[in-house]
């Protein structure tokens, strides 16, 4: 049985001063250095009064500045008069808002008021501020009972949490969340958590898809790019960007060939894929022999997958009125959001504010992590954080202690109340580049697992002008469109396009038309020698089918045209 609990310090009535007397105390050497000054020269002071004085003066003034001085960086830099600050401020708050007792005690002189505060506790660390309130039926009770905003203005933090112990109630407030920010190269996945900031992560299994809130400007471009950097590095990343901008240019480097869409048909047939991947996911995890209902992904060592959507609105606009694709594209994300946890798919959207209008509430709900970048407006923070962030106070700040500052925000679980984020700090101005970050990531290698499902999709048929195919076949007689060559062989498009980007890099180049990929005879041979061979591999990479063809033919680099 617990017979004590340890609150914190209690705030008492004299700790409204402390700042004067801690600044006092600071001083008081000094003060007993010019008293034994002047007592050691008392007479010259009696004979020349004014330069003794002059003198005596300086020091004094002197060492008033000094003690103030310090007395104000302690309470800047040092733990403990940060704590005696928050009592200071906490006792004086009671104060003035009447939040004490009276009592009349006798004395000899007469009756005198004495004022008591109620038990008010407080425990710090650099971190955190913990705030306990006395119940037990006071006649303060139901003003400490909602007390949360207020605290977490008057000690500039985030209010976290409001628990019930014993008679007491209890407000945690989160303090100094800028010195948890993370660098760049500190972002890191460990088991299924992304590091985020010192002390803040997302789960992506335990809190399954992430939606992402933020306006032109307020980093939240620079935010999806750390995020991306951590998760390339343990599993499948899809890039839809419908507004083909910064994200759609990641397509140019090798970890994300083929894996970047830009146009509704791309982004729509990369949802079906994902869908279908889903689906031959969970037969595989059933066709363990050590399958239990229940059991994730993860218990197989499979990878996941993640789907990210740079600006959902600007996708949902540019089908506003194809109804039938729009009825297509939110079955595959229901789909995804609701099933996708088990499979190890997740969504991660991007959306300046995530509107009723493009995503529907009920599906937004599952989007379980929550976050925020630069400011948004009122009903942007009701959208993104719900009721229970209702009452919260949405501080905009640009600057902290006179420097500018990007990548701030709030944070949450879905249903639980936001806090403070800094996102992670990138170096641009010193020169760093994701393009060469990502450049130096290895490319993951698909499992058969992976490359099985992928196979078994049939792609968009892909339109040719007629006309502009007969003036190609005429012009190259010996070159003909890729459509045909996959027409011929009974091929997937999607399935030669994955291949074509691996033997580019192997110098083997392909001529581009705006309608089509025109293949000569021997590129023909090589993509049918590369299935073949992936085949016989047991359907497990095409880069090594590719680099095994090309050592058999003797090609190096610039040697693909026969």
């Amino acid at each position: 049985m617990k017979l004590f609990t340890y609150r914190g310090k209690r705030v008492r009535v004299f700790h409204r001063k402390l700042k004067g007397i801690t600044w006092f105390i600071w001083w008081f050497p000094f003060l007993l250095a010019i008293s034994y000054y002047s007592y050691l020269h008392l007479e010259e002071l009696k004979v020349h009064p004014l330069p003794q004085g002059y003198f005596l003066g300086a020091g004094l003034l002197f060492s008033l500045i000094f003690s103030w001085f310090i007395n104000r960086v302690c309470y800047r830099k040092l733990l403990f008069f940060q704590k005696l600050n928050s009592l200071r401020i906490l006792s004086r708050f009671l104060l003035e808002n009447n939040l004490y007792l009276v009592k009349k005690v006798r004395r000899d002189k007469g009756i005198v008021e004495k004022i008591t505060l109620p038990k008010v506790y407080l425990k710090q660390s650099r971190y955190e501020i913990q705030v306990s309130f006395i119940l037990e039926g006071n006649k303060f009770q139901d003003r400490f009972l909602n007390l949360g905003s207020t605290l977490e203005v008057m000690f500039n933090g985030d209010f976290r949490d409001k628990s019930f112990d014993n008679c007491f109630v209890k407000y945690k407030i989160a303090i100094n969340r800028i010195d948890s920010r993370i660098s760049i190269d500190q972002v890191e996945v460990k088991g299924s958590k992304i590091r985020l900031m010192k002390d803040v992560y997302w789960d992506y299994v335990k809190d399954s898809h992430l939606l992402v809130g933020g306006g032109t400007g307020g980093g939240k471009t620079v935010t999806l790019m750390s995020i991306i950097y951590a998760l390339l590095k343990v599993g499948y990343i899809d890039i839809c960007d419908p507004k083909n901008s910064d994200l759609a240019s990641l397509k140019k480097l090798p970890v994300f060939h083929g894996r970047v869409y830009s146009s509704k048909e791309d982004i729509i047939n990369c949802f079906r894929e994902n869908v279908e991947f889903m689906k031959k996911r969970y037969e595989v995890l059933t066709s363990f022999p050590d399958y239990r209902p229940g059991t994730y992904y993860t218990h197989y060592n499979l990878k996941p997958k993640f789907i990210l959507v740079d600006e959902w609105a600007a996708l949902m606009a540019k089908i506003d009125r194809d109804y039938s694709q729009q009825s297509e594209l939110m079955e595959y994300l229901t789909q995804i959001v609701l099933e996708g946890r088990q499979a190890g798919v997740y969504v991660i959207f991007a959306m300046q504010r995530p509107d009723g209008e493009y995503i529907k509430t009920a599906l937004r709900d599952n989007f379980m992590k929550r976050l925020s970048v630069g400011h948004l407006e009122s009903t942007g923070y009701d959208m993104m954080f719900g009721d229970a962030n209702k009452t919260k106070e949405f501080k905009k700040l640009d600057e902290i202690n006179g420097v500018k500052v990007k990548g701030r925000g709030y944070i949450a679980n879905n249903g639980e109340l936001a806090g403070e984020f800094f996102s992670p700090y990138v170096p641009l101005d010193q020169g760093f580049s994701f393009y060469d970050a990502y450049s130096k990531i290895p490319i993951m290698e698909f499992e058969g697992e992976e490359f099985s499902v992928f196979e078994e999709y049939k792609s968009p048929v892909e339109t040719i002008n007629p006309i502009e195919e007969k003036e190609v076949i005429e012009n190259e007689p010996n070159k003909r469109p890729l459509k045909e060559f996959a027409d011929e062989y009974d091929l997937k498009m999607q399935t030669l396009r994955k291949i074509i980007p691996y033997m580019e890099e192997h110098g083997i180049s392909f001529e581009r038309t705006d309608s089509a990929i025109l293949i000569e005879p021997f590129q023909e041979k090589l993509l049918l020698e590369t299935i073949t061979r992936f085949e016989e591999d047991g359907r497990k990479s095409y880069p090594k089918a590719i680099e095994a063809i090309i050592r058999h033919h003797g090609l190096g680099q610039g040697q693909g045209q026969a």
